[in-house]
């Protein structure tokens, strides 16, 4: 079949306008599966770097909102298999004003265990000493960094909610490595602003030693404060991830089926022009059968038409998607999703679902057009052009 490939090509391109809209109309869509795949991915991905899964976070069983007490800190430490804990309160508040451009995360913590715990954050601008040393100093992500353009020493205000009054905090650090689109500051700013909170914890952060005590301590912890006051809900840093995203609704199954309607979708503009196709050649395709070209050799003449089609618009969809990706990773991480977006990356699982999604569809749209061609009888073809 090899030899024929140049006659396939010839007639791939026969009718140049409508074989290009046909490519486009492949193009486009695949294009939106790339993306729409690799969100799905991303949901199942650790940015990082495979550190994430050691570590568990322990919350309110009723509600993130609800806080847990100070107290619960030293009884969590002394368990086996625990090498250190943090606690981190969500800030909320402002900054410049309520929209979605200018939200991020925000978050109340101590300092030094936070580092311990997030080990994988690396401080590229700055030192963690000044920010250490200075009770109103903030480390911010590398992301935010460029989002805004903020500089070192800079002061930024966040007008609180939660933690009613307003905070001018001074950038002295820049970390680059956890979520990047986030600030964090000392807790000790808010219990002295507000003395109501001292004590109260909204998140405990756990890194442990294994696998296994990541696997053991969930049920220990839970267990330990089933009949308190305040009953805990302790989970891994991806099932806590992924609650946020479950806020949303069931994620993975409307990108599933809005990627299950568009490969419907293109199979069905993919099959209408190769039957066009196969309907205005009809008698050429007769002419050839008294040539001598086998049913077999038609068969795959029209086929390959098809999928070759099929291929050239896959192969340039995913190639915009690969020269796009990293503008639109930057997007993301600049916008409310960006804790979430530092999970995408190029999976090469997706780009391979890609190509294989354009070579199913050219195959099933070509299909029935060449059986249809390679069993229509000569004389019904040459009788057709007259």
């Amino acid at each position: 079949m090899i030899r024929f490939l140049p006659l396939v090509l010839k007639n791939v391109f026969r009718k140049k306008t409508r074989s290009v809209l046909t490519i486009a109309s492949i193009l486009l869509p695949l294009f939106v599966i790339c993306i729409l795949g690799t969100l799905l991915a991303a949901l199942d991905a650790d940015p990082s770097g495979g550190k994430g899964m050691f570590r568990l976070t322990v919350r309110h069983r009723i509600s993130i909102t609800n806080f847990l007490p100070e107290a619960y800190l030293p009884k969590i430490r002394q368990l086996p298999g625990v090498k250190e804990v943090t606690v981190m309160n969500w800030f909320g508040g402002k900054y410049v004003d309520n929209s979605a451009k200018n939200f991020f995360a925000r978050f109340a913590i101590d300092p030094e265990p936070f580092l311990r715990v997030f080990d994988e954050a690396t401080v590229v601008e700055g030192s963690t000493a000044e920010w250490m040393n200075d009770r109103s100093g903030l480390m911010v992500g590398q992301v935010l960094m460029g989002k805004y353009g903020w500089r070192l020493g800079q002061q930024i205000t966040l007008k609180g909610d939660i933690f009613p009054g307003i905070y001018t905090f001074t950038i002295r650090a820049v970390f680059k490595g956890a979520d990047e689109s986030g600030v964090y500051f000392d807790r000790r700013v808010l219990e002295e602003a507000v003395p109501r909170f001292k004590g109260l914890v909204g998140l405990f952060w756990i890194k442990c030693d294994s696998v296994q005590t990541v696997e053991r301590l969930p049920k220990e912890i839970d267990a330990m404060f089933e009949n308190s006051p305040y009953p805990t809900k302790t989970e891994t840093e991806k099932e806590f991830q992924n609650s946020w995203v479950s806020m949303l609704g069931n994620v993975r199954l409307l990108i599933t089926s809005i990627t299950t309607i568009i490969v419907l979708v293109i199979l069905l503009i993919a099959a209408n022009t190769m039957a066009m196709s196969a309907r205005e050649r009809v008698t050429e395709i007769a002419v050839l059968r008294t040539l001598g070209f086998q049913r077999g050799t038609i068969l795959g003449l029209v086929l390959g038409e098809s999928v070759l089609l099929s291929l050239f618009g896959g192969f340039l969809g995913v190639a915009l998607f690969v020269l796009s990706f990293p503008g639109f990773k930057q997007g993301m991480l600049s916008s409310p999703m960006g804790g979430f977006a530092a999970g995408m990356r190029l999976f090469p699982g997706i780009l391979a679902l890609g190509f294989g999604i354009t070579l199913l569809v050219g195959l099933l749209s070509g299909l029935v057009p060449a059986i249809r061609s390679a069993q229509r009888p000569i004389a019904d073809g040459l009788r057709q052009v007259g």
